[in-house]
């Protein structure tokens, strides 16, 4: 005897037949990210300046104003430091006065002498003559002293140096009435340019002096020291003041021999300092030294800093890695 099977419980197999059947496979799946490739950095060196000067004053005078402080920013030609010119200025006053009597003396030469000039020239003869005298007189009574020992080596001296300036005046004003008297010569007109030549030249010393009282920045960048301060006294040859141009750094790192094949110039490389913790510095390699250091086998590898915003400065410590 067949059995039956109710028509409503089929369905209910059927349908549940069918939705096993058509239930989706369910795959886990992950999404893989790849590692980023970190920096190794196998070299390091300190900040060095391509351009740096050391600011010296040329004259020694005291510092009148002083325009920059440490961390300054300066332009080449700028003024910085300017020195108290007075003393100068009235040497500058003296030389032109100098040029002036030189040119007029040239000119009075060149015109012939007048009567009253050759009366003066006497007059000043005959005063120099009775100085000359007088001192040629106490050079020989002091010679004579010292002679038998009552003065002293330094009298004889400062008598000696009195007689021979006397003389030399003497010679002179001697010299000067006999060109007045001859009038003017080749002799005379040459020597009266050549005074003129003279005065003019100390003219332009003194005026350079002067020029040197301000002293200017030789090249541009940051002042990195001071070393003087206004109403101190600036000698030739001291430092005042040190610039150095940040556009400019370097770095000379060391890199191990056996790491040389891994670099050449050109290459572009990753900085870290230690004191900018939280950002990364480039640079490109300009230099990879053709020899190796015998002692510590390591090979001299220059690198040019790019300092976009000045945060780099000469004398920090630097790591450098190569750039992926």
């Amino acid at each position: 005897m067949k059995r039956v099977i109710p028509i409503t419980l089929l369905a209910v197999l059927l349908l549940g037949g069918c939705s096993q059947s058509s239930k989706p496979n369910i795959v886990a799946s992950a999404t893989q990210t790849t590692p980023q490739p970190q920096e190794v950095y196998i070299m390091t060196g300190k900040i060095e300046a391509e351009d740096q000067a050391a600011v010296t004053s040329k004259i020694s005078a005291k510092v009148a104003q002083i325009a920059v402080d440490v961390g300054s920013q300066v332009k080449q030609g700028d003024p910085i430091i300017i020195l108290d010119t007075n003393d100068i200025q009235a040497q500058v006053r003296q030389a032109e006065t100098a040029v002036l009597t030189a040119q007029a003396n040239l000119s009075s030469t060149l015109a012939g002498s007048r009567p009253e000039q050759i009366d003066q020239a006497q007059a000043s003869l005959d005063s120099t003559k009775q100085s000359y005298d007088t001192v040629k007189t106490n050079f020989d009574r002091m010679q004579a002293l010292y002679d038998q020992g009552a003065a002293s080596h330094q009298q004889l001296e400062t008598a000696q140096t009195q007689q021979v300036a006397a003389e030399a005046q003497y010679k002179s004003d001697q010299d000067q009435l006999s060109m007045l008297k001859q009038g003017a010569t080749k002799e005379t007109i040459s020597i009266g340019q050549k005074q003129v030549e003279q005065a003019q030249a100390a003219l332009e010393v003194t005026k350079t002096q002067l020029n040197n009282g301000t002293i200017v920045a030789p090249i541009s960048g940051t002042v990195i020291a001071k070393n003087i301060n206004a109403g101190e006294l600036a000698t030739p040859g001291t430092a005042l003041v040190s610039i150095v141009n940040t556009e400019s750094l370097y770095v000379n790192a060391y890199l191990p021999s056996r790491m040389v094949g891994q670099v050449k110039p050109g290459q572009q490389v990753i900085v870290k300092v230690s004191e900018i913790p939280d950002k990364k510095f480039e640079g490109e390699i300009t230099v990879v030294n053709a020899e190796v250091d015998s002692l510590s086998k390591n090979v001299l590898v220059k690198v040019a800093l790019k300092n976009p915003d000045s945060k780099l400065k000469k004398g920090m410590f630097v790591e450098i890695a190569l750039k992926k």
